[in-house]
């Protein structure tokens, strides 16, 4: 994630700080600005900005609350709660410890991927302003063994269980359903992808090169999440897709393939602010395409040629540390035009030459 210079007195500051450890500056995101503000508490209580601005700033009302929100909201905002906590719809029974824990947890992990949306200058509406083509998040946690609490989004409504915010049962999931990777974040990229393919491709004039890429996503949804839990992922899809779990349905194919680009980008941002700059890998092998295949465009193969080496490095320093992989993909050239699909797609919401910032 990025990192931020304290602007009272330059001090590195993280996504997540909420006091400048050098000046005891208070700090908080304005997600106006995609950027940290530094401010000293007046006897008030008010926030006093270190730099002049046009425009002031109060905490979020869940500054306090057990997700400790650590976003700002403007002054002149008629809305108490900051633009991410306004997302969020539903949160588990407050009374238990290991639900204000699991809260704080979603919302931190929610605001790490909404920062990354923003970066990108995608819509993002709380559905409470929209409720035809707003978002909304729910934080359940099973209480009645009848009735299950399943991950997932319906029209703009992700639901994501509580106990994903534990890691012990989060690796538990992991290891039964064989997958690589699971984390809090991965899942808020993976649903957010579902709700922007709603929004960006079901109705548009990208829906027929989307099915040339994914495929039909008229095919019953219900059957094909049958027959993944049944016969598992299509043999030898590690020749077409990013994941296994992306084989079961089309849409899946695309939420796959979104989490991923947002990987990519969060991982090239970050190398970015930190500067670290390994240098391309000249030889990094990106799979010739078939002769009636098109090619990858120039501009995506530098950043895959980019970010490359940056998870080689990632999971080499993982390795070092005695961890598992940080990035444990091998990406065939298929599941990469999937990913400049997404790219290509996203690209016009940015102002300048692509999405990257």
């Amino acid at each position: 994630m990025r990192v931020f210079r304290c602007e009272n007195c330059q001090a590195l500051v993280y996504f997540s700080s909420v006091q400048c450890v050098n000046c005891q500056a208070r700090l908080g995101f304005m997600p106006e600005e995609r950027s940290m503000g530094a401010f000293f508490v007046q006897e008030d209580g008010s926030l006093r900005r270190c730099v002049d601005s046009p425009m002031s700033w109060r905490r979020c009302n869940n500054a306090q609350s057990a997700c400790a929100c650590t976003w700002l909201v403007r002054s002149d905002d008629p809305e108490g709660q900051c633009l991410s906590c306004r997302l969020t719809a539903t949160i588990p029974d407050q009374q238990s410890a290991e639900n204000r824990q699991a809260w704080r947890d979603l919302e931190s992990a929610k605001r790490n991927w909404l920062a990354t949306v923003l970066d990108l200058h995608l819509p993002v509406l709380p559905r409470s302003a929209d409720p035809e083509r707003g978002l909304s998040f729910h934080f359940l946690r099973q209480t009645d063994a009848s009735r299950p609490v399943l991950t997932g989004h319906a029209a703009g409504e992700i639901t994501i269980n509580a106990i994903e915010s534990d890691p012990v049962e989060r690796a538990r999931s992991r290891l039964a359903l064989m997958e690589p990777y699971r984390t809090l974040l991965g899942h808020f990229r993976h649903e957010s992808g579902h709700y922007y393919w709603d929004l960006l491709i079901r109705s548009s004039l990208l829906i027929e090169p989307f099915r040339a890429l994914f495929g039909d996503e008229s095919i019953d949804y219900g059957e094909a999440l049958n027959c993944h839990h049944e016969h598992g992922p299509t043999p030898g899809w590690e020749s077409a897709y990013v994941s296994g779990y992306a084989t079961m349905h089309p849409w899946e194919d695309w939420a796959e393939t979104w989490a991923h680009y947002l990987h990519m980008v969060d991982l090239l941002n970050t190398a970015r602010i930190w500067q670290i700059s390994i240098g391309t890998i000249e030889d990094v092998r990106i799979e010739d395409p078939l002769p009636d295949h098109v090619p990858l465009s120039a501009e995506f193969v530098a950043m895959v040629r980019e970010w490359t080496p940056l998870t080689l490095v990632a999971n080499s320093l993982n390795r070092s540390l005695g961890h598992e992989d940080a990035y444990p993909f091998a990406l065939p050239y298929l599941a990469l035009r999937k990913i400049q699909f997404v790219h290509d797609v996203i690209k016009p919401f940015h102002p300048g030459t692509g999405a990257l910032v």
